[in-house]
């Protein structure tokens, strides 16, 4: 994310657990964090939600009851 990871980062209110750590070292972890106010669209969540997924399927809703 670059210069915006500081902008994002500042937005972390908890950190709730970290995932293979050992593993992957501290940069390739998983991290779960709890954010205030985060200024950007998270498209994917820890539940298997996808907003690109939903997007795809409303989006193909929309173009077949036009044809």
């Amino acid at each position: 994310m670059g210069g915006a990871a500081q902008v994002l980062a500042e937005c972390i209110t908890k950190v709730r657990n970290v995932h293979m750590l050992e593993e992957f070292g501290s940069p390739e972890a998983i991290w779960e964090f709890e954010v205030r106010d985060f200024p950007a669209v998270v498209t994917m969540d820890s539940h298997g939600e996808s907003l690109h997924k939903e997007i795809h399927a409303q989006s193909g809703a929309a173009l077949a009851k036009r044809r």
